[in-house]
């Protein structure tokens, strides 16, 4: 699969939890507004949401990279899984659907079955852009689209396009 299609996909299938953090830190700016001109929030409630979605996916895909994060499972939440690293905690945006051993599997699945056991060491292989980078501040997104268990078992994100590094 295409790395720039498989990172579009999750970013669509992610784009609710990251539309509230990632438009108004990115400063969005009007179609045909002067250099530097920002949108107001009420300009902001007036967008077509479709287009929305469209630029904030764009705006992942060219500010992303793929990053590997190896931690101890901590807890998960819906489409959150938060992870203990060295460092401290991360938290990565995991996509609704995975297959592992030829077989779909729903992200809950993936949490009851066992294969995202709390405790257990695993590798997560995402897409990762920051929403801001400064000195004393550094918020970004991580997006899943693998993960490999300490038995070697790999969980690849179903989704309709391809990410290769």
């Amino acid at each position: 699969m295409n790395s720039k299609t498989k990172a579009l996909t999750i970013m669509l299938v992610s784009i609710a939890a990251c539309m509230v953090i990632v438009f108004p830190l990115t400063h969005a700016v009007k179609p045909n507004a002067k250099l530097g001109e920002e949108l107001t929030f009420t300009e902001m409630e007036d967008c077509n949401p479709e287009a929305l979605k469209v630029g904030i996916a764009l705006w992942f895909l060219n500010k992303s990279e793929p990053v590997e994060v190896d931690g101890t499972v901590v807890t998960h939440k819906e489409n959150m899984l938060i992870l203990g690293t060295d460092a401290d905690q991360t938290r990565v945006h995991l996509p609704e659907e995975w297959i592992v051993d030829g077989e779909i599997l729903t992200r809950e699945e993936l949490y009851s079955s066992g294969y995202l056991a709390e405790g257990e060491t695993i590798t997560v292989k995402a897409l990762g852009a920051d929403l801001i980078d400064r000195a004393i501040l550094r918020i970004y997104l991580l997006v899943g689209y693998e993960i490999i268990d300490d038995a070697g078992v790999h969980a690849y994100a179903n989704l309709p396009v391809n990410i290769e590094t």
